[in-house]
């Protein structure tokens, strides 16, 4: 629901739409979010976090803001749909992308635990199918890498193509950013195509 205060987990791989994501829980903040979630049946909002944020000083949590953040405002609401307990002990889950949210009157808990007001963003437009086949080898290809091909039986649509890519492929973290905001479908598919286009380059140059 929009306008509603929802906990925040930023990470360093990003959450989208139509997409699962496997999690290990270990910090005493992030047990407690997920055991309220499961109890109460809500949610918490993925964010990525900005480039250079572990090295930033420690902020008192009553003097944090959307500037201060280390984090994103922009990220995707994820439910839980599934749990157990890994052989280390550690809490596993699994969680799946709703709809992209804007965040703000961002603050941190005494815990440590970042909270924020969500509002929907919207989505649009259809993503394009040119290279979808090829798109969707590499898909494989990084599912197997991550090893996360078990959790992706069903066949994908071409939007969680999309934004799969956007999860796992090595995209510089600003332009990363740039995908997930844009609301349209279309925009999006034609900025992933770039970014890969980029990547390719990028891998070719002769290191000095």
């Amino acid at each position: 629901m929009s306008g509603e205060t929802i906990p925040i987990f930023p990470l360093n791989t990003p959450l989208l739409p139509g997409c699962k994501m496997p999690l290990q829980i270990f910090e005493q903040r992030y047990l407690d979010m997920v055991s309220s979630c499961m109890k109460e049946g809500t949610g918490f909002v993925v964010t990525l976090l900005q480039p250079g944020s572990e090295s930033r000083e420690v902020i008192r949590p009553e003097d944090t803001t959307a500037d201060t953040a280390p984090f994103y405002p922009v990220g995707t609401q994820a439910h839980i749909v599934d749990f157990g307990q890994r052989e280390n002990g550690l809490l596993a889950i699994t969680i799946e992308g709703l709809q992209r949210e804007d965040l703000s009157c961002i603050h941190q808990h005494p815990n440590g635990l970042w909270v924020a007001q969500t509002e929907r963003r919207p989505e649009s437009g259809q993503p394009g199918r040119a290279e979808l086949e090829e798109l969707t080898e590499l898909l494989d290809e990084l599912m197997i890498v991550n090893g996360l091909s078990e959790y992706f039986q069903d066949e994908l649509s071409s939007e969680q193509v999309m934004n799969y890519l956007i999860m796992l492929l090595p995209i510089p973290v600003p332009a990363k950013q740039q995908l997930i905001q844009c609301d349209d479908h279309q925009e999006r598919w034609v900025g992933l195509r770039r970014a890969i286009a980029e990547l390719i380059q990028s891998q070719k140059r002769p290191n000095r």
